[in-house]
């Protein structure tokens, strides 16, 4: 039986009893979290959205303790989060909706809506990205189909990851944390003034790994890490904004699970110019360059090197347009990507392979009358590795009330097949790997049922999704000759299907007192079954069942308690990177953190994470999560 801690009942106690506030305190808290841009590419209310979105804020990022990205995104409804180590050294699995594997090719992530998605694997280095948390400003997550506004492989979802801007007077930040399995620090400062501002920040980690499963010794998962970003804004008027970010990440981390005490380098660097102005009655403009390099090293993958360069470069402008007397909204944009690797280990005799990419795309929304909203997306891509492929979606929302919303929807995406699936020629041990250049896109369709309502004054927010999706041409792995060496390839005669319902309430005290919870049923149909090279079994790959509750509170004195309880049914934990699986039972997983904060801008915490086990595994990598605990200290300084 699991028995509840005493002392998480008295803080969520104390939540319960917090004294209610007046109702203006209450739209003043929830004003800064109505709007999110994600959604429609424009800012709108978060609960009259076309789709289904949730938002995590930076005060919420500190008041949990969140210490990585996965930790940010692990409590929501709908997201599937397991710490795992993929064979190149990836330290994260995330998706929406299921369909977890090492490298999910259906999720697009964007940080300042600049991709980051993988050309080599699909997927994201999610330890590996340059981004610290103490600059995030705020998280949207969309959950489901948004091919028609960000392009192929945003068939489950889309993270878009913004970081904080330069504000207009001097201000600093510095933090230190410690623990039994990592110790960091982390600084930043900026400076500037209405015209011109400068931000620059640095984050560095160090910790010895996790346990091996038994949780007997230590495997061979150390990491060392340091990550320096840098953002300029200016402003020359009132109606333009310039920016350039710019930054990187240094990694050196063990990969866990062989023989051989593995280890890789990651560096990961990028560049990005953004100019958007405003036209009066003629709506806004945007304009943006970027570009991004990761590359990768492995000195003993079972006994050899391996090297990847990966690379992209993009190229995007868009139109915003309000007309109607505000009832109707338009975005409207074309962009060019185009993404490559190189490596000689994978792609034997052809080490370069290159993937261009031009879209265009609009998205429109008119309100019918003052309830009945229609919103329509479609965009029409071309590229190398997918030829000509378009997709779209479609929603109307019904508001009985201003507050309360109905959607219905529905959306079709393509997920292009990554570049080692298409080309890949690599040979591991006794197995050689190779792509087949004849695999189709994935095609995704998808319905979804919501329901939003913000009630009480905007205190209490309460979210329904129900969804259904099919996807086609799915890919998968099999023998193509049982050699030696045996020889796998690559497939797409898989159809799979899930259905699942998402919800969500979070309750509000105050400003700094709420409490949540969550709960996602996710139901996988996988015609195939286990007949692939590594047996996945894509019905039992994900948990049935998932409940996140938590809470924080600010109390007396400074004092203040944040506590996050997570359930997951048992499944099958698969990587198709690693070729091994494991049965993964049902767990429990409890964090806790309390801090006193004795002057403002002042902060020390004490944290736990995995309290109610010594060790949780939760993926196939041969690594275990341990209980930990840290503890830390935090100053800000200027406004």
């Amino acid at each position: 039986m699991l028995r509840f801690p005493f002392w998480v009942g008295l803080l969520l106690s104390a939540l319960s009893a917090s004294p209610a506030r007046a109702a203006e305190d209450v739209f003043e808290f929830f004003r800064e979290e109505a709007k999110v841009y994600t959604a429609s590419r424009r800012p709108e209310s978060a609960w009259r959205a076309p789709v289904a979105v949730d938002v995590v804020t930076a005060e919420e990022i500190r008041a949990y303790g969140y210490s990585s990205l996965a930790d940010v995104l692990r409590f929501r409804a709908g997201l599937d989060v397991y710490d795992a180590r993929s064979a190149d050294g990836s330290r994260a699995i995330v998706s929406a909706r299921g369909f977890t594997r090492d490298f999910v090719a259906e999720m697009q992530v964007l940080v300042d809506g600049r991709s980051v998605y993988s050309p080599f694997l699909g997927g994201v280095y999610w330890a590996s990205l340059p981004v610290q948390i103490q600059d995030i400003e705020r998280v949207e997550i969309v959950r489901g189909p948004n091919a028609a506004l960000y392009g192929s492989n945003a068939a489950l979802g889309v993270i878009n990851i913004i970081t904080r801007k330069p504000g207009q007077a001097a201000a600093g930040a510095v933090s230190a944390r410690g623990g039994n399995r990592s110790v960091s620090t982390a600084e930043a400062a900026e400076a500037g003034g209405r015209a011109l501002g400068l931000r620059v920040s640095h984050a560095f980690e160090t910790a010895p790994g996790n346990p091996v499963p038994d949780g007997t010794a230590d495997a061979n998962d150390f990491l060392h890490s340091n990550k320096l970003n840098l953002r300029v804004r200016s402003n020359p008027d009132g109606a333009t904004e310039l920016e350039f970010l710019g930054g990187g990440s240094w990694q050196t981390l063990g990969v866990p699970g062989y023989a051989l005490d593995t280890r890789a380098s990651h560096t990961h660097d990028f560049q990005q110019l953004r100019a958007a102005r405003e036209l009066d009655s003629a709506g806004s403009v945007e304009a943006v360059i970027s570009r991004s390099e990761f590359r990768l090293g492995e000195d003993r993958f079972l006994s050899r090197p391996v090297d990847l360069r990966a690379y992209q470069y993009d190229a995007e402008a868009l139109h915003r347009l309000e007309w109607a007397d505000g009832r109707a909204n338009s975005v409207a944009g074309a962009s060019w990507r185009l993404s490559g690797v190189y490596s000689d280990q994978l792609f034997t005799g052809r080490p370069a392979q290159q993937n261009r990419v031009v879209r265009g795309f609009t998205h429109q929304s008119l309100e019918v009358t003052d309830r009945l909203t229609a919103a329509a997306g479609f965009s029409l891509e071309d590229s190398r590795v997918g030829d000509l492929q378009p997709a779209w979606q479609a929603a109307a929302l019904f508001s009985p009330r201003e507050d309360r919303t109905f959607r219905l929807s529905y959306a079709r995406a393509p997920t292009m097949p990554p570049l080692f699936n298409k080309y890949g020629d690599f040979l591991l041990g006794a197995t050689r790997f190779v792509g087949n250049e004849d695999l189709p896109p994935q095609q995704l369709s998808s319905w979804e049922a919501g329901w939003t309502c913000r009630a009480l004054d905007g205190a209490l927010k309460s979210d329904v999704t129900l969804y259904y999706m099919e996807i086609k041409d799915r890919i998968f792995s099999y023998i193509q000759s049982a050699g030696p060496p045996r020889v796998t390839a690559y497939d797409n005669r898989n159809r799979a299907a899930a259905r699942g319902v998402e919800l969500s309430e979070e309750y509000a005290f105050s400003s700094g007192r709420a409490v949540f919870a969550n709960y996602t049923f996710e139901k996988i149909q996988d015609d195939k079954g286990p007949t692939d090279t590594f047996a996945t079994d894509l019905r039992r790959g994900t948990p049935t069942h998932k409940l996140n509750v938590g809470g924080r509170a600010l109390l007396a004195r400074g004092v203040a308690g944040a506590v996050l309880l997570g359930y997951k049914d048992a499944y099958d934990a698969n990587s198709s990177n690693r070729g091994t699986r494991r049965p993964i039972p049902r767990s429990f997983r409890l964090d806790a953190r309390a801090s006193w904060t004795p002057r403002p801008g002042w902060e020390l915490f004490v944290a736990g994470m995995d309290l109610l086990q010594p060790y949780r595994v939760e993926s196939a990598d041969g690594t275990a999560s341990p209980r930990r605990f840290e503890g830390g200290v935090s100053a800000r300084f200027g406004p």
